[in-house]
């Protein structure tokens, strides 16, 4: 039973770590159809508060359009000081990018992408195998035997 935990372990540590890489953003402004995630400054929180929410402090969204003084995010999230966080559909909301700090870069890594799939693969294979659940032609019972003659000796 400890070997079955370990690996569901294993797993969830490579579900957590696969997938999306994030980078600092280099490029400002970022190209349309950028996924950032950026905190939000004081006054940021206090600008934003009639369109995001009171308390926000991270926002994460895809960049539609975006010049020096402004960018249109296509709010994704919301976190907000109380712990709650808010998902979005897409919405579009205009923000001064002076108004965010420490933008992030979030895209896709194919590399991590294919390795969390090779681990995901491997451990629903060893959880099988150890709950006994793909069988093998070795597990297939014998055919019972075949019944008795009742025909009785000599008989015809």
């Amino acid at each position: 039973m400890r070997r079955i935990v370990a690996w569901a372990v294993a797993a969830v540590c490579i579900i957590n770590i696969g997938c999306y890489l994030e980078r600092p953003l280099t490029v400002t402004p970022p190209p349309p159809a950028t996924r950032i995630i950026a905190q939000l400054t004081d006054s940021g929180t206090v600008a934003l508060s009639n369109f995001i929410g009171a308390g926000a402090l991270e926002v994460e969204g895809v960049v539609s359009a975006a010049d020096a003084n402004s960018w249109t995010l296509q709010m994704i999230r919301v976190d907000h000081r109380d712990g709650r966080t808010i998902n979005w559909n897409r919405e579009a909301v205009s923000v001064r990018p002076s108004l965010l700090m420490n933008p992030t870069v979030r895209s896709l890594d194919k590399k991590r992408s294919w390795l969390a799939a090779a681990g995901i693969t491997i451990v629903a294979i060893l959880a099988a195998q150890a709950f006994d659940l793909l069988g093998s032609p070795d597990d297939e019972p014998e055919p019972p035997p075949p019944p008795a003659s009742l025909i009785p000796d000599g008989g015809r």
